[in-house]
């Protein structure tokens, strides 16, 4: 599955288990929840583009958002636990996520010092060939001068 296919299904996936945390019911007033839903629409949108740190910011804003909606009475406590219950659930796809990058970076960082390695050691061995060759030359034009 293509990278691209990939984010556009953990995108979709996530405002699914989101908006089911968030807009259940009529538990709260429309603008708390619309508050909510564009925090939701923020972390569907990071996860679609692949910005997985993004994503990760956006949600540690909607808990938060969640968080004060609870402490103000906006939601209820069944509300706020079903959010925290989506939104963890995201995290955790979102910190997988995060993890994969990290570990490609970190192989495709040791590929390149592989690599620079063994350049440096085909430099130094076609250094060493060459001053070897010239050392041959010289040798031959001295063998050539005592004739």
């Amino acid at each position: 599955m293509s990278r691209h296919r990939r984010r556009a299904l953990i995108g979709v996936a996530i405002a699914a288990a989101l908006l089911a945390g968030c807009a259940q019911a009529p538990a709260y007033e429309s603008e708390t929840a619309e508050r909510l839903q564009s925090h939701v629409l923020a972390v569907s949108t990071s996860t679609a583009e692949g910005d997985w740190a993004g994503a990760s910011t956006r949600l540690m804003e909607l808990e938060a958002t969640a968080t004060t909606a609870l402490a103000r009475g906006e939601i209820t406590q069944e509300r706020y636990d079903a959010i925290m219950a989506a939104l963890q659930l995201v995290r955790t796809d979102v910190d997988a996520a995060i993890l994969a990058i990290e570990a490609e970076a970190e192989r495709q960082r040791l590929a390149d010092e592989e690599a620079a390695r063994q350049q440096a050691e085909q430099a130094e061995q076609a250094k060493q060939n060459d001053d070897k060759g010239k050392g041959d030359d010289k040798k031959k034009d001295d063998e050539k001068d005592d004739d």
